[in-house]
């Protein structure tokens, strides 16, 4: 998975919008997945899509630090095949797993 993807998990309140934005490597000029994925909220009813083209750019854009973004939700990093941690404390372990089966899957 190379682009930001969005979900709809569902939880006991009802369901949380995000978005899984993967981080990408550069090997050989081309962009690679490294098994981390960062976990944003998405906003609800804000009618956005997601850029699916490939970026214009390598730099890195690290403007915000995680902890200081609000739509920050933690990151699952995946250790091999489906092995997986996530670090954050907003996501419930069910909202966890279905991000992680979703990433799995995709």
């Amino acid at each position: 998975m190379t682009n930001p993807l969005q979900l709809s998990l569902t939880n006991e309140e009802g369901k949380r919008k995000i978005i899984i934005a993967p981080v990408l490597e550069k090997v050989d000029k081309k962009l690679h997945p490294t098994g981390v994925y960062k976990i944003f909220k998405d906003a609800v009813g804000d009618e956005s899509q997601l850029f699916t083209e490939p970026l214009e750019t390598l730099a890195p854009n690290n403007d915000v630090p995680e902890h200081l973004n609000p739509d920050y939700l933690g990151e699952i990093i995946f250790d091999g095949l489906s092995h997986w941690t996530y670090h954050g404390d907003i996501l419930s372990l069910d909202e966890q797993k279905q991000t992680a089966n979703y990433i799995m899957k995709y």
